[in-house]
């Protein structure tokens, strides 16, 4: 009995001995500029997702299980040389000081600067300021926004709307934007699920949730860069493609995003969102139970150069639903949704005047409010040319009658 006492003892120490933490601490500092110190250096244990940045000063402190010092410690910083050092006799008090050398290379008086994703994309969320248009705005594009029901279309919405954007910092392209509905048209709703017919405002969730600015806190934020993996995805003369994916067993969704960067400005022209359900998630007993399953969504924002600054250009999210029956349990529909807005004029002078003296709202009623169809104005629609309308959903909906007579039934 005393022996398996003591056993049992022995255990026990060696389980709080696993357990035991250990702070991590040190500088990092650079090389070539007579050892100043390197902020935002990335500080990572080797096989592991423990790690962090440097401070201004160089500074870090990482807290980490004492198991751990038996894997080595990499230390990066975009446009230097990565370093890798052992910490198996790191002892509680030390600290570590790590000197970065740059990658610089000299060829015919040219200099050429190695970059690795990650820096790629710390340095494009550094230049947001710099490469995007920052003041008032008032954009006028095409909204489409079109429903799929078990594999068939059955509404269609389009609209010419102006969107007010009042841009303080590079991530409020989103939140409370104005928007007018110049001219609408819809066509008849063949919708038969009866939960599909209590729509939101579709229209003002794509401006509020679009990828450049939903997700400011995640790979758009710098401290977050590293928990996404960046790695590239294909490059050529003009731009970087840069994969992300996050997979967190605290969340629901499992993301994956693509970021478009450019070359010579580093700015970021293109953001695409995938997001699927996450197979690590365990769904809480506390959780809220749908009918409503997201089986996948897309989001997609795309940005042009105007006058030598960057402006939203396009924005589009698509997603499925799978509708279950409460009682069966079984799938009763399959519910696609697409959204698309498309700008074509970027107005910067006088918009308060602008909006004073128009019918902005935070909400567009596209759903809710009667129009007047008018024939001339869509004959001579630009955005339609411009965006044609897939053969598939104009022959879905015509199935009763022609979508010119729809327009024009629904807006009496």
């Amino acid at each position: 009995m005393k022996k398996l006492i003591a056993i049992l003892f022995l255990f026990a120490a060696l389980g709080s001995i696993a357990q035991e933490n250990i702070y991590l601490r040190g500088f990092v500092y650079d090389k070539d500029a007579s050892n100043a110190p390197l902020g935002t250096a990335a500080i990572q244990l080797k096989n592991t997702q423990l790690g962090g940045l440097t401070e201004d000063n160089g500074y870090f402190e990482i807290p980490i299980p004492k198991l751990n010092l038996r894997d080595s410690l990499k230390v990066s910083f975009v446009g230097y040389l990565p370093q890798s050092l052992s910490i198996t006799n790191y002892k509680d008090g030390d600290t570590l000081r790590i000197t970065l050398a740059s990658v610089i290379e000299t060829k015919a008086e040219a200099v050429i600067t190695s970059y690795n994703a990650r820096g790629v994309l710390i340095k494009a969320i550094d230049n947001l300021k710099k490469n995007l248009y920052t003041d008032s705005v008032i954009q006028t594009g095409f909204y489409r926004q079109y429903h799929k029901e078990n594999g068939t279309y059955v509404r269609l919405i389009e609209a010419d709307v102006n969107v007010v954007f009042n841009i303080k910092s590079p991530y409020k392209y989103s939140f409370h934007e104005l928007m007018q509905v110049n001219k609408q048209r819809r066509s008849e709703n063949y919708e038969r699920n009866v939960d599909a017919m209590n729509h939101g405002d579709h229209l003002a969730d794509l401006l509020k949730e679009n990828p450049f600015s939903y997700n400011k806190g995640t790979f758009m934020n710098q401290k977050m860069i590293d928990f996404f993996a960046p790695k590239f995805e294909s490059e050529d003369s003009v731009q970087y493609i840069i994969k992300t994916q996050y997979k967190e067993s605290s969340s629901a969704k499992l993301e994956q995003a693509r970021i478009w960067v450019e070359k010579e400005t580093f700015a970021v022209l293109r953001i695409e969102v995938q997001k699927y359900p996450n197979p690590y998630y365990v769904k809480s007993r506390y959780a809220n139970s749908s009918i409503w399953k997201l089986v996948n969504e897309t989001d997609i924002v795309e940005l042009e150069k105007v006058n030598g600054k960057l402006f939203v250009s396009a924005l589009s999210r698509t997603y499925n639903h799978h509708v279950v029956n409460p009682k069966t349990g079984e799938v009763d529909f399959i519910v696609e949704e697409t959204f698309d807005l498309n700008f074509d004029e970027y107005e910067t002078d006088g918009v308060g005047a602008l909006v004073q003296n128009g019918k902005y709202s935070e909400f567009s009623e596209l759903y809710l409010g009667k129009y007047k169809y008018n024939s001339n104005f869509w004959d001579e629609y630009n955005g339609l040319d411009n965006y044609p309308l897939k053969s598939e959903i104009k022959t879905d909906l015509e199935h009763a009658k022609k979508l010119e007579t729809q327009f024009v039934e629904a807006g009496k």
